[in-house]
């Protein structure tokens, strides 16, 4: 299947049970998956619900930040693009050949049937969470790319790098 640029490329941290969330926040910090959002997302628009802003350290440098919410009376620094529809969201995107979705899971939800490529990091582990990736049909997917890390000193988890283009 072609698909219009720009891509819309969702990229996630899934743990075994589906958690990618708790108490508004990553259940894990593993500065491997960590440098690879970075990598993937520098130098690209981001599309996030308003959660998720909240919930990073600061506004990331080298990226657009562009946050979808309700809340049209949301503050945010002016480098920060502000709309309630996912449509204006990649229009402000601009014309890009790729625009990460970085979450949370109703962002992930509206954008899983529109999106061409997932960047997922899978966690080998069950971890607490109140926050949950969305239903996707693995079948709709081809796996172009998958790279194994192994737990290590700084990193607690197993995980597994995967790269997935719809069919």
């Amino acid at each position: 299947m072609r698909h219009q640029l720009p891509h819309l490329s969702i990229i996630a941290a899934i743990a075994h049970n589906g958690v990618i969330g708790h108490a508004n926040a990553l259940p894990w910090h593993l500065p491997a998956d960590l440098l690879r959002f970075k990598q993937l997302t520098m130098g690209k628009p981001m599309i996030m619900g308003r959660r998720t802003f909240c919930s990073l350290p600061k506004v990331l440098p080298g990226r657009q930040h562009i946050v979808l919410t309700r809340d049209l009376d949301f503050q945010a620094p002016n480098s920060v693009l502000i709309t309630n529809h996912l449509d204006d969201a990649i229009k402000l995107a601009g014309q890009v050949p790729e625009i990460m979705i970085i979450g949370g899971a109703s962002v992930y939800a509206a954008c899983l049937v529109r999106a061409s490529r997932l960047y997922l990091t899978l966690i080998d582990a069950e971890i607490v969470g109140d926050v949950y990736f969305p239903m996707w049909n693995p079948d709709d997917w081809q796996e172009i790319n998958q790279e194994q890390r192994p737990r290590d000193a700084l990193n607690a988890f197993d995980m597994t790098f995967r790269t997935l283009e719809r069919i």
